[in-house]
Formats: structure tokens, sequence, C-alpha cells
């Protein structure tokens, strides 16, 4: 009887079989490190550069927030300057007004025969004070003031009899009314 001992031949065959296998695992092993090399240094030169773009965002943000903030001043500045610059049209236009009207009412009163002895201004009100002849000159007057381009109601509050320099007078008051927005006169420049 032969014997064909089968499990050395097999042993045989496998031990030929291991050392491909073994540098080719080598290999595999190699080309997956090499690959994790080249993989955490790619991710490392982009970390890198994130941390770079971050550090610029950061002083642009900085930058910017400092401009906002000379925003911010600069337009409470003009918004200042704004408020006083209205306020000076409003005083420069409203300065011609009282003159205007208390040249209007000196130009309708009757010369040498009717006098003002007071004149108070209270908003959109005036309270005139003074002197007449006569009720008809005051009557005139009252007309006069009325016909004007910047009184809109005059009434008269009294009218009494009095004497003054040995005179008989008629002591009267009056209110007017000034119109909301009076015309515009032209005024002389210097």
């Amino acid at each position: 009887m032969i014997r064909i001992n089968l499990l050395a031949a097999h042993e045989v065959r496998k031990e030929k079989k291991q050392p491909g296998l073994l540098q080719g695992t080598i290999l595999a092993s190699a080309l997956l490190f090499g690959v994790i090399i080249i993989v955490y240094w790619i991710l490392g030169n982009q970390i890198q550069l994130l941390k770079k773009e971050k550090g610029i965002i950061e002083q642009q943000t900085r930058a910017a927030a400092t401009l906002q903030k000379e925003i911010k001043e600069l337009k409470e500045i003009k918004e200042t300057a704004q408020n006083r610059l209205t306020l000076l049209q409003n005083l420069e236009k409203d300065r011609h007004g009282p003159v205007q009207l208390m040249e209007h009412i000196a130009t309708t009163l009757p010369i040498n025969q009717l006098w003002l002895t007071t004149l108070k201004e209270n908003g959109p009100e005036i309270r005139i004070d003074g002197i007449s002849l006569s009720n008809e000159i005051l009557a005139e007057y009252m007309k006069r003031l009325e016909a004007s381009p910047l009184i809109r109601q005059v009434d008269l509050i009294q009218s009494l009899q009095t004497v003054y320099k040995d005179l008989k007078v008629k002591q009267f008051t009056l209110t007017a009314r000034i119109k909301e927005k009076p015309p515009d006169f032209p005024v002389e420049k210097k």
C-alpha cells in the first residue's frame, strides 16, 4: 500500500502562498498609511487656510464695527447740525414777523388822532391799548387793521371816556388775531 501524504503537500503549497500575501498586506498597509498621511496633510493645510480666513474676517469685523461707530457718531453730529440749522432758519424767518407786524400796525395809525400805549403779543393774539380822539377814529383804525394781510380779526374789548391833558379822549383796548401764515414782505438786506 502506498500512502500519500496529502497533508504535507498541502502545507507546502500554503507556505508558498503566504509570502505573496504578506507582501500584499504590507503594501496595502503602506498605501493606506500614505493615503492617511496625504489626507492629514491636506486637512491640515485646509485648517491653516481657514484659520487665516477667520483671522482676516475677524479683522474686517473689527474694522466694520469701528466704521459703524464712526458712522453713528457722524449721524448724531449731522442730526445735531441739522437741528441747529432748522432752528436758525426758523429764527431767521421769525425775526422779521414781529418787525413787519409792528410796522404794519404803526403805518395804519391815523396821524395825530390815535396813539398806542401798549402792544402785547401772546402767540397768535395781540392786545393793543391806546388813546383815540373819538370813537369814529377808533372804528376807522379797526377797519384798517382788519383789512391788513397780517391780521384776520379785530375785537374791541373796551372803550372808556377819560381826560388826558385837558382833552376828553377815548381810552381803548383791542384784541387782534394774527393770520397763520403772514405773507412774505420784501425785506431789505444789508
